[in-house]
This record gives structure tokens, C-alpha cells and sequence, in this order.
């Protein structure tokens, strides 16, 4: 599960533009994988899909949210991710990113949600750092990544 939340994070944060040239191509999605995603989110809409580190990754719209699922080859959902607003973060979170880290400002925010497990990462950046931290069910946040500018 490290290993998927290690290349889902450094997937996510190295796209500079989600699903260039990325429409769903029924040849390249096995029907396991789609029958399986469409048994879990049976009212999702606009599906598209692409092949991220051996899964299946489909962008798609729920309940008025863009949500990402990951699927592996059989089908098994191994994640769900979505962009967020910082107001979406639980308070204790949000008030210590406001707290320890008012000097940087937030580029990225997502949730992930996996085998019953909710984490969050933000990237945060002031003029010479990038931060990535990350908090696993509302704890307290810890440094995922650090890097000078």
C-alpha cells in the first residue's frame, strides 16, 4: 500500500496537465476492469481513461465531483483520489498548516482514500522550498517530501 501511495503522489504531483491526449479507448480496458468500476460507481459519468504504473486510472465525475479511481488488471479498486479545498480538511489539519506553515502557500491538496484509510497531502511552497506532507486518518501532518527551489 506504501508503494501504490508513494507513485500515486509522485504522479499526481508531477502532471502538469491531467490526461493530455487521454481519451477512454475500450481496446486498451479490459472488461473486467471496467465492469468492476462500473459495479462500485454505477452513477459516475464521463469516464476517461489511462494507464498510470500498471493500473488503470479513470478520471470521472460523481455526484457533481471529479473524482480518480485506480484499478488493478483483475479489477480491484486499489485507491480513490480528489482534489480538495483547504476548507475541506478536517480543522485540526487545516489550523496547523496555518499554524506551523503560514509563510508557504498551497499548490496542491488531494485526498485518497484506500482499504479504509483516508490521507491527505498538500504541496506547500514559499520562495526557496516545496514541502509535501501528508496525514493518514486526520493525525497530525508529516513531511512526505522536501525539496530546495
Amino acid at each position: 500500500m506504501k508503494k501504490f501511495m508513494t507513485t500515486l503522489v509522485v504522479v499526481t504531483l508531477s502532471l502538469t496537465s491531467l490526461f493530455a491526449n487521454n481519451s477512454k479507448n475500450p481496446n486498451n480496458i479490459d472488461e473486467r476492469v471496467e465492469k468492476s468500476f462500473k459495479k462500485t460507481f454505477a452513477a459516475a459519468e464521463q469516464e476517461s481513461w489511462s494507464r498510470v504504473n500498471n493500473l488503470n486510472k479513470v478520471q470521472f465525475n460523481l455526484n457533481g465531483q471529479v473524482l480518480f479511481a485506480y484499478l488493478d488488471d483483475e479489477g480491484t479498486l486499489v485507491g480513490v483520489y480528489r482534489n480538495i479545498l483547504s476548507t475541506q480538511l478536517p480543522i485540526s489539519l487545516l489550523t496547523e498548516v496555518k499554524e506551523q506553515y503560514g509563510d508557504y502557500w498551497i499548490t496542491t491538496l488531494f485526498e485518497v482514500a484506500n482499504e479504509g484509510t483516508t490521507a491527505y497531502y498538500i504541496t506547500l511552497e514559499n520562495a526557496g522550498q516545496q514541502l509535501v506532507l501528508k496525514s493518514e486518518n486526520s493525525a497530525t501532518w508529516s513531511v512526505f517530501s522536501k525539496a530546495k527551489k
